[in-house]
């Protein structure tokens, strides 16, 4: 059976999958794989929506804003040195050229891009960062160069988005082994007439997970947020294994 109608019936059929325990291990893993890009989808999307959101907004506000930069030795300017914010989705853009220090009405700020005059401060839910301008001889940015280097970052986007998108696939590659390896493990751990081989638990545990992927896939493409959503998909596979459980077929 090709791997597509492996996916199709282990969405609702447990006989079918207690079938699945007896193919090589191979097939099982390369099976993980195709759950782990659903697993990714969702919130790959979404990242890539923000960033063109953001990169876009950006790009407007520097281009309305923004008419020269000048970097000398670790300190810049920008304009006229005035001071100037905006709003663009959770994040505040806030420019400062002539100061040193964040503003004190920015300090509560949870997302925010501050221009400093020696430094840019970017805050997220991760904490506060800093990265001081570089000790360069002086240096004149106007808006045409500003011009450009939007349009490299645009042109570069879906490079970095690619690369993103692997980084998302690996750790999504990894936690679902280790989510049906530990299951299998448990599994094995409850006493229970169907003596299996790990190998056998794993297979069977591995296509369990296809109902709760597919409806994690469907909510995230759909932003639902449910409580207890780990919690939930979690006990779905242990329902869905239980059942495949059932359908071993008794030793005569």
């Amino acid at each position: 059976m090709n791997i597509f109608k492996q996916f199709w019936f282990s969405l609702y059929s447990p006989k079918t999958i207690s079938r699945y325990r007896l193919q090589k291990i191979g097939k099982t893993i390369f099976f993980l794989f195709l759950l782990a890009i659903l697993y990714t989808l969702p919130g790959f999307f979404s990242l890539v929506k923000d960033v063109k959101l953001q990169v876009n907004n950006v790009s407007d506000l520097l281009k309305d804003n923004i008419q020269s930069i000048t970097l000398t030795k670790g300190s810049i300017k920008i304009n006229d040195n005035t001071p100037f914010e905006r709003n663009i989705g959770e994040y505040k853009y806030a420019f400062y050229p002539k100061e040193t220090v964040i503003p004190t009405k920015l300090k509560n700020e949870q997302y925010a891009f501050v221009v400093l005059k020696n430094r840019i401060i970017m805050k997220n839910d991760k904490g506060e960062q800093d990265f001081p301008y570089p000790s360069l001889k002086s240096r004149v940015i106007n808006k045409a160069d500003v011009s450009k280097f939007i349009e490299n970052i645009k042109e570069a986007l879906p490079v970095v988005l690619i690369a993103l998108f692997f980084l998302f696939y690996l750790g999504y590659s990894i936690s679902i082994f280790i989510i049906a390896t530990l299951l299998a493990f448990l599994a094995s751990l409850f006493k229970s007439t169907k003596h299996l081989p790990f190998r056998q638990r794993f297979a069977m545990v591995s296509y369990s997970l296809t109902l709760p992927t597919v409806l994690y896939l469907l909510l995230g493409l759909l932003k639902v947020n449910i409580s207890f959503q780990t919690l939930i998909f979690i006990i779905l596979t242990v329902a869905m294994y239980t059942l495949t459980i059932k359908n071993l077929p008794s030793k005569k």
